[in-house]
């Protein structure tokens, strides 16, 4: 099937206004690393983390105001610029090729400036860096000349995000956790110990403790979530059951930052892929 210029242009500014969003939400949430701050590190337990943290670039970031500033000043600049050259080499696409060129080359640059922030973003202790994958994956899909090419990273982003849902439903039947009618209640406890210490009183305690000490209900919570996860296996065969997958993550974003206080919304930029798949199912069926 012939892809036309207008999915990558939409793929683009899907880009753009999630990252933005989340600019916004996170500024005003102190999650700009010269808000935090960093004054220590921790190493993960990956390969590609240990050949970057040669490099001592997180190190030079501890307790520097002004170098903090300056990456974020690039990380969050770099995606408008892009966005601003793509725009324009589309509009002069007949009389500025070698502007495409360039464009192509400034999301190479913002390639190495995510890997470089997201690698330190998450070596301090803020969030996981799963949860910020999208800013490293997105970046080689713009590289990408020929649009059938992007189609087809753009695909591989789809399918990633499948086998990340479904590898956690497998994972929580390999640990047994969906075995164990008390499993939810347990992380419950542990997650949120602070809360129901400090503030027991508190209206956002009482719904913890309510689901802590009803197992059955918090155990539903997490038996319904696998279920989901697991059924994420069935977009590897086909697009049609994509809204569903839509919507059952955004709940699950949702109930992850209300029920467990875990912001992932990091990880939306993801979706992009199957909110492209659903409008074009809705355009063919109008």
């Amino acid at each position: 099937m012939q892809v036309k210029e207008t999915y990558r242009t939409n793929i683009i500014v899907g880009y753009t206004i999630i990252f933005y969003v989340l600019m916004v939400y996170k500024f005003f949430n102190g999650m700009f690393l010269f808000q935090m701050l960093p004054s220590f590190f921790y190493t993960r337990e990956d390969l590609f983390t240990w050949i970057f943290m040669l490099t001592n670039f997180h190190k030079w970031l501890l307790n520097n105001q002004l170098g903090c500033i300056l990456m974020d000043t690039l990380f969050y600049t770099t995606p408008i610029l892009f966005y601003l050259l793509y725009n324009q080499s589309i509009k002069n696409k007949t009389s500025n090729y070698n502007l495409f060129n360039i464009t192509r080359l400034a999301a190479f640059i913002m390639l190495f400036i995510n890997v470089a922030y997201i690698q330190c973003y998450t070596l301090y202790p803020t969030n996981s860096i799963e949860a910020h994958i999208a800013w490293m994956l997105f970046p080689i899909v713009f590289i990408a000349k020929d649009i059938q090419v992007f189609k087809l990273l753009t695909d591989g982003i789809r399918y990633f995000l499948l086998f990340f849902l479904m590898s956690a439903g497998i994972w929580k039947i390999t640990q047994g956790g969906i075995f164990n009618t008390h499993q939810m209640s347990n992380v419950l406890l542990v997650q949120h110990k602070e809360i129901l210490v400090i503030t027991p009183q508190h209206w956002y305690a009482q719904f913890i403790q309510f689901l802590i000490t009803t197992p059955k209900l918090s155990y539903a919570l997490y038996f319904a979530g696998t279920i989901f996860e697991l059924s994420c296996i069935v977009g590897f065969f086909t697009k049609k059951y994509d809204s569903f997958i839509l919507i059952g993550w955004l709940f699950f974003l949702c109930f992850d930052h209300f029920i467990m206080r875990i912001p992932y919304y990091e990880i939306s930029a993801l979706l992009l892929p199957f909110i492209i798949s659903v409008e074009n199912s809705n355009s063919k069926t109008e």
